[in-house]
C-alpha cells in the first residue's frame, strides 16, 4: 500500500511538472508568433519607405491570440501580450512615421484584439499629411 501511494505520488509530480512545460511552451509561441507580426509590419514599412511614392504592397500577417493591445503609430509597432500573469510588450522601430488607425481598429475592434490572419495594404503618403506610410486593413 505504501509503494503505491509513493508511486501516485511521484506520477502527479511528473504530470505537474509536465503541464507547466507546456504553459510555458504555448506562452513563449504566443510571444514568437507576435515578434512575427511586428518584424512583417516593420519590414513592410521600412521597403515602402526605401522605395518612395507611390509604392503600396499587401501583406499577410498573423495576429497570435493573448493580444491586449495593439499600437502601429509613428515610428514604433508594439504589440503587448499576455504571458501568464503579465504583459510582455514585443515592439520595433520602422525607418517611416506610420499612420495604422483603420488596421489597428479592425484588429482590436472596441479595445479586443481578436487573432487571426489579417492582410494589411501599406502604401507611401505624400508628404503634406505628414506621414511616411499608411496601414489599412485588406
Amino acid at each position: 500500500m505504501v509503494m503505491l501511494a509513493i508511486s501516485l505520488l511521484i506520477f502527479a509530480a511528473i504530470i505537474a511538472f509536465s503541464l507547466s512545460l507546456v504553459n510555458n511552451v504555448k506562452s513563449q509561441l504566443g510571444v514568437d508568433s507576435a515578434f512575427k507580426a511586428v518584424e512583417e509590419i516593420k519590414e513592410a514599412s521600412d521597403f515602402i519607405y526605401v522605395h518612395g511614392h507611390p509604392s503600396k504592397i499587401r501583406r499577410n500577417v498573423r495576429i497570435p491570440s493573448g493580444i491586449d493591445n495593439m499600437t502601429i503609430s509613428g515610428n514604433i509597432i508594439k504589440l503587448s501580450i499576455m504571458t501568464g500573469n503579465s504583459y510582455t510588450d514585443i515592439y520595433d522601430i520602422s525607418k517611416a512615421n506610420i499612420t495604422a488607425t483603420d488596421a489597428v481598429n479592425f484588429v482590436c475592434l472596441n479595445g479586443v484584439c481578436r487573432e487571426g490572419n489579417y492582410i494589411f495594404n501599406m502604401e507611401s503618403m505624400e508628404s503634406p499629411p505628414g506621414y511616411d506610410v499608411n496601414i489599412t486593413h485588406g
